[in-house]
């Protein structure tokens, strides 16, 4: 007989599923719990960050899907990029750029139409409770930790690079230009500067977190930006709020209590060098989601073990295997290997390849979420996917391998 997880009743002083951090991972699990209709908080301070922040088309095409895309709520602009990595101009492919308060708000949002209570405050997990700021303890079955980098600072597990800061600010640059992007690597770190239509834009510089020069954020970004001059449109003036925020990559150890469950950059911080981060922030989400519903069907000792093997995956296998893509795109920057900001990088996480001269195509068993639930299932083996392959399109991996192998028997 199953054990189905008792959900709370409109009466009860408790919540299905407590979620801290309203950003895109938080504030997607919540939105999806709400859907499902379950009884969800959503706790976040709703502080206005105003900062500027690439998409990549994957989640852009996750979001039109479900209905979430609003491209008037969240600022969006399709904008050409232009990169200058190693020494090889090239401007052929776009991005698309977002206003980061205008999305988490729209996330936010969203999350509240779908049901979800949101409580503007933040707090701390544990097992089965939140303990909010202003005293208040709140309880709940499922406890999602969307806290971001800070999160797993007091993890003794957790595998954090080098510390890296990124300081960035509002800019005004010439009209009438149209939207763009431009990717500059500096000897000190590297800078992205986007351009809106109407001239207004955004610069980030990413750099160690501590200065051996002993310079203020403004003079360092002031620093980068005359290093990067002759590669950038000219820049009219920089706003002086600056935004210097914590962007270490970060490796979460994976947790045995399935009551919380962190997500975002709670569980695994790139490096910001795209919008890639955002799209695994809100993966992360959608696999922690498969995790909740496979428990709320059934529980016993079999299915818990399967959750836990299955995030165990996700830190032993995938989270490493996108910090290695970054390490790579970084050593790519042969010029600059030398120097101590590239030097780092190109360290993190270790020295394990991306593809495996050790596997050959095969298949094997995983723990896979199909349906929406986690099941276990075949997935193909390849040197370039040690951890496996379950789909290729909407095609199951495994099926694809049996009918190759037989044409090549025959």
């Amino acid at each position: 007989m199953r054990k189905l997880v008792r959900m709370a009743k409109p009466g009860d002083q408790e919540f299905d599923v407590i979620v801290l951090g309203g950003g895109p991972a938080g504030s997607v699990f919540a939105w999806l719990a709400a859907r499902d209709g379950r009884r969800v908080a959503l706790v976040d301070p709703c502080r206005v960050v105003p900062r500027t922040e690439g998409l990549s088309p994957r989640l852009r095409d996750w979001m039109q899907r479900t209905g979430l895309y609003d491209p008037q709520a969240i600022g969006a602009v399709e904008a050409r990029r232009t990169s200058d990595w190693n020494g090889n101009a090239t401007a052929i492919n776009s991005e698309l750029i977002v206003d980061r308060a205008a999305l988490d708000h729209h996330l936010r949002d969203m999350a509240r139409r779908a049901g979800a209570t949101l409580i503007r405050d933040s707090g701390a997990p544990g097992p089965g409770q939140v303990q909010l700021a202003g005293q208040k303890v709140m309880h709940g079955r499922f406890i999602i930790d969307a806290r971001g980098r800070r999160a797993g600072q007091g993890t003794r597990r957790s595998h954090r690079g080098p510390a890296t800061i990124a300081i960035g600010a509002g800019v005004q640059l010439e009209t009438g230009q149209g939207a763009g992007t431009w990717v500059i690597p500096l000897d000190q770190g590297w800078l992205w500067l986007a351009r809106r239509d109407d001239g207004s834009g955004w610069v980030q510089l990413v750099l160690d977190a501590a200065d051996p020069m002993g310079q203020s954020p403004d003079q360092r970004l002031r620093s980068g930006l005359e290093a990067a001059a002759e590669r950038l449109p000219v820049i009219h003036s920089v706003h002086q709020d600056l935004l210097v925020r914590d962007a270490t990559p970060v490796l979460g150890a994976p947790s045995d209590d399935l009551g919380v469950m962190a997500i975002g950059d709670a569980a695994s911080a790139m490096d910001p060098l795209s919008g890639h981060g955002l799209f695994w922030a809100v993966s992360s989400a959608l696999t922690a989601t498969a995790v909740r519903r496979t428990l709320e069907q059934r529980e016993d000792a079999e299915t818990v073990a399967m959750a836990r093997r299955f995030l165990r995956q996700r830190h032993e296998d995938v989270y490493p295997r996108q910090a290695r893509l970054g390490r790579d795109f970084i050593r790519s920057q042969t010029a600059r290997l030398h120097l101590p900001f590239w030097q780092r990088r190109a360290a993190f996480p270790d020295d394990i390849p991306i593809a495996s001269d050790r596997i050959t195509s095969s298949l094997a068993r995983r723990i896979i979420v199909e349906n929406g639930l986690l099941t276990a299932a075949e997935v193909v083996l390849t040197p370039h996917a040690p951890a496996g392959v379950a789909w290729v399109g909407t095609q199951k991996a495994a099926d694809l391998f049996r009918a190759a192998s037989a044409g090549r028997d025959r």
